[in-house]
């Protein structure tokens, strides 16, 4: 029987406030106006418009990459995809395994008497060394990515209590949704200090036994959850306020305007029901669900965010 030992990153995907970005643009992109190839080359012609398009990828890459919120995204869906991949391959992995020891078993039994067992050393088939090598490397990358985006958080309560100074000096005019606001601010501010002890500690900077560790780990993500349950109470104020509202059918532009905000409502609630679990997992010691499942989710919650920001970055 084979053992596939997985382990978990306690790692969560919080992406702090965006701030402006002034990454210096180091060069015009291309346009399709600028001078190309000579139309007698069809190849030439082919060849320029694919470095065009790559051009643009590019550049709409170093627009999202420019922004904290942008890199810890992009960061969040890679690192969670490699997790998936990982949970994936050794699945799969575990199943070449077990079908091999069958085959062996299936061999062996007609030469065996009874009460005699076999013990068989046989050399790795290419394909399952191969799946061990890349399962270790997008495990071992995906750990790496979360590790560097909560040592970039480390100083995300700057950016908290700047969020905190605009609910206190520049409230929303709805009561509900000024309270929410406040209470936003103050459970991230406990979860972002107590990650901060947690990871300082893992890493040796400061004094914190193991046990204190994980109790700061738990109890961070138990403010994060705290954080998607009023995302949620925020998420349906917003929808019965607008539902109190008219809009003038010949208003186009309050229309459009709308619909943008209807689309956001509907991503930030997709993402926030794919977070829900994440938090409820590492807000007990033990977990509630596998790797797989938590890359899912995290893969999933990135996508609908990163798709945003790709389209704004256009």
């Amino acid at each position: 029987m084979s053992t596939i030992s997985l382990s978990s990153q306690n790692e969560k995907p919080f992406v702090s406030t965006s701030f402006p970005s002034t990454l210096p643009t180091p060069f015009e992109p291309l346009s399709p106006s600028s001078p190309g190839p000579s139309s007698s080359s069809s190849r030439l012609r082919n060849l320029y418009l694919l470095l065009f398009r790559c051009d643009r990828i590019l550049n709409r890459l170093t627009a999202v990459l420019s922004t904290p919120a942008g890199t810890d995204t992009l960061l969040a869906t890679t690192g969670y995809t490699l997790q998936l991949l990982h949970a994936n391959l050794n699945t799969l992995l575990a199943s070449q395994l077990q079908r091999l020891a069958h085959k062996v078993l299936q061999n062996s039994r007609d030469v065996l008497l009874p009460g005699e067992t076999v013990i068989a050393s046989l050399p790795a088939p290419a394909t399952a060394t191969f799946l061990v090598r890349l399962s270790a490397s997008s495990k071992a990358l995906s750990d790496l990515i979360a590790d560097y985006r909560i040592f970039v958080r480390l100083w995300g309560l700057l950016a908290i209590y700047q969020w905190g100074k605009s609910v206190v000096f520049d409230p929303p005019a709805d009561k509900v949704l000024q309270r929410v606001g406040l209470a936003h601010v103050a459970v991230n501010v406990a979860f972002q200090g107590l990650e901060n002890l947690a990871y300082l500690g893992q890493h040796g900077v400061i004094s914190r036994s193991p046990q204190r560790q994980a109790r700061d780990w738990v109890w961070s993500s138990r403010f994060w959850a705290a954080h998607v349950l009023l995302e949620f109470v925020r998420l349906a104020r917003l929808r019965a306020l607008w539902d109190r509202e008219t809009i003038d059918g010949d208003d186009k532009e309050a229309k459009a305007k709308r619909k943008d905000e209807v689309d956001a409502w509907w991503r930030e609630l997709l993402i926030n029901v794919l977070y829900a679990p994440m938090t409820l997992h590492w807000s007990v010691e033990e977990g509630l669900f596998g790797d797989g499942l938590i890359g899912f989710f995290g893969a999933t919650a990135g996508t609908l965010a990163l798709r945003d920001i790709w389209k704004k970055a256009a």
